[in-house]
């Protein structure tokens, strides 16, 4: 039995927002995963660009992640929870500092001869390619 045309549309509808959904999903998590966290330089390590350094802690799992402005979920993974509630076109925040680590500007951008990690625009600047890696897997994932 032949299929209608609306229902044709209909079905590719639901395959494109399934896909659409399955994409946000992987390159949310893969950029929020890809962020590194390096010692820092009382750890002796030293500032590297596009990490976060990790002296105290503190800085590290002051990440707050929420969905459409709702209450923080705070933690080093407290991205999942909300990657994981996100739809194709949903509104996720995902930040560093806060009440925790009110000092995370400081150490993003660089203070009193200390450069930055701009952290933040390094995980950014790799944005299209987890989109494209995320849309070749949802290509073969979902059919």
């Amino acid at each position: 039995m032949a299929t209608s045309f609306t229902a044709s549309v209909g079905a590719w509808v639901q395959k494109t927002e399934k896909r659409m959904t399955v994409v946000t999903k992987q390159s949310a998590s893969d950029l929020l995963a890809g962020i590194k966290i390096a010692p820092g330089i009382t750890r002796g390590g030293s500032r590297t660009k596009g990490t976060i350094p990790r002296d105290l802690g503190a800085l590290a799992r002051s990440l707050q992640s929420s969905l459409y402005g709702s209450t923080s979920m705070t933690g080093d993974d407290s991205y999942t929870l909300v990657v994981g509630s996100m739809k194709a076109g949903s509104v996720a925040t995902f930040t560093w500092g806060g009440a925790v680590a009110p000092y995370a500007a400081a150490v993003h951008y660089g203070a009193r001869g200390v450069p930055g990690t701009f952290w933040v625009p390094e995980a950014a600047s790799k944005w299209q390619g987890y989109v494209d890696a995320a849309v070749a897997r949802a290509k073969v994932k979902v059919r």
